[in-house]
């Protein structure tokens, strides 16, 4: 009988290593003194051995690092080229101006569907059938003087209220990392909200980020990062202008706080874990023009607002977990849990989203369906108002080109009780589709 190789030597190996293992318990020889083969490197990892970090004897496969897919390759050959165009001014060694880039996004989207009521004489019982060109934002982004970084965004896409500046500010770094933002931009609030609109997975926010979302304001903001945490503290004008607005009334004090870390998981991924803490108060009230942004009839306006949640992202699998509340002549509160996963890196992605919100008062919340599920973007879709919502997304984005050329399709299944009030239930099972391009 013929034994392969590996198992003769491992039979000539086994008593010599037993020997040494006998010499070190008896003390006649040191750990440092022996000499252990190394391993092969297509050997699995078995937790529990010397070094091992899982206790439990479970084995772990070795981590593949993702690598983009052969269209992503392609596409960064084919399209970086083009976007690196609208970079107007390279210049490092400029002593006033260092770069100068244009930005824009323009963003379609179109929803079809059911909408059904408890009550068959309501009007809520209608098919919808609506696109709308969502979102036209053009601007520049300039870094200047070493230190200072100009940024300037306009929409003109939606009502006049929506229409105007949206972003005209300048960040000055200070000392180390920290710095300090002047002019109009968005205050910190929910996790979606302060995700710029050319980054987001899914076109619409959800319910209850919709509802409390603060407007675009004049306003100053301090920041300064150290050992992974990142401190911001500030203050808003709550007069609100399309424009630039004043510096009116008392405003809204801003403040947050986050701890971001990268960390490995068992068998090597790399894991980054994001968690944050912000809060909003309302220094104005009932005069505030800025808490909320829209002007839906029956809104009240919020006091405070606080959102907390964690961002998770390791390799393919993304997750964001958000609570958040809002407090004022009513009160409401609600929570997103948000997984992505690349089906193929660079290319093709999952996107899921479940969102609850309730309140304890009559008609507090209230949303809309499809591009107009934003009361602030006011489409032709109808408004519902109710007491406790629930909805469930599930989709797939198609990225041409990064986040920059996205063509995404996902359906949606709300229910919205109205319990306080009517009594009855409305539901929905809606198609959605987009097609986005920035840069």
């Amino acid at each position: 009988m013929k034994f392969p190789v590996a198992s003769l030597a491992l039979s000539v190996a086994m008593p010599l290593m037993a020997n040494d293992a006998l010499d070190l318990l008896e003390g006649k020889k040191d750990a440092q003194s022996i000499s252990v083969p190394p391993a092969p490197e297509d050997s699995p990892v078995i937790s529990g051995a010397i070094g091992a970090k899982n206790s439990r004897g479970k084995t772990i496969k070795p981590y593949r690092p993702m690598e983009l897919s052969d269209f992503a390759k392609k596409s960064h050959e084919l399209l970086d080229p083009v976007w690196a165009r609208t970079k107007l001014v390279d210049a490092p060694e400029n002593p006033y101006v260092q770069e100068f880039s244009l930005t824009g996004l323009f963003e379609g989207t179109g929803a079809w569907g059911d909408l059904k009521n408890d009550l068959d004489s309501s009007a809520l019982n209608q098919n919808v059938s609506d696109t709308a060109l969502r979102r036209a934002q053009l601007g520049a982004r300039m870094k200047a003087f070493y230190r200072t970084e100009i940024t300037g965004l306009v929409e003109t896409a939606g009502p006049s209220r929506m229409t105007g500046i949206q972003n005209l500010s300048a960040r000055t770094r200070l000392r180390g990392d920290s710095g300090i933002t002047l002019g109009k931009f968005r205050p910190l609030s929910t996790a979606e909200n302060n995700t710029p609109d050319a980054d987001l997975l899914i076109s619409e926010r959800s319910l209850f980020s919709n509802m409390i979302a603060p407007a675009d304001s004049l306003g100053v903001m301090f920041d300064a990062t150290r050992k992974g945490w990142t401190y911001r503290l500030g203050w808003f004008s709550s007069d609100f202008n399309d424009q630039i607005p004043s510096a009116s009334n008392d405003g809204i004090v801003n403040a947050g706080i986050a701890y971001e870390s990268k960390t490995s998981t068992e068998s090597g991924a790399p894991l980054r874990t994001r968690w944050f803490l912000n809060y909003l108060y309302n220094a104005d009230d009932q005069n505030s023009g800025t808490v909320p942004r829209h002007r839906f009839a029956g809104a009240g306006q919020y006091q405070s607002i606080v959102a907390t949640g964690v961002n998770l992202q390791m390799d393919r699998l993304g997750f964001l977990a958000e609570f958040a509340q809002a407090n004022g002549n009513s009160s409401a509160w609600g929570l997103t849990l948000s997984p992505t996963y690349w089906l193929y890196p660079g290319a093709l992605q999952l996107v899921s989203r479940y969102h609850f919100a309730d309140t304890e008062t009559a008609d507090a919340l209230y949303g809309g369906y499809g591009p107009s599920s934003d009361p602030f973007f006011e489409g032709d879709g109808p408004i519902v108002s109710g007491d406790e919502f629930h909805s469930f997304y599930l989709g797939a984005n198609f990225h041409l080109h990064e986040n920059r050329m996205i063509i995404s399709n996902g359906i949606e299944y709300t229910i919205f009780h109205d319990e306080l009030d009517s009594g009855d239930t409305t539901q929905s099972v809606l198609w959605q589709t987009g097609a986005k391009l920035s840069f």
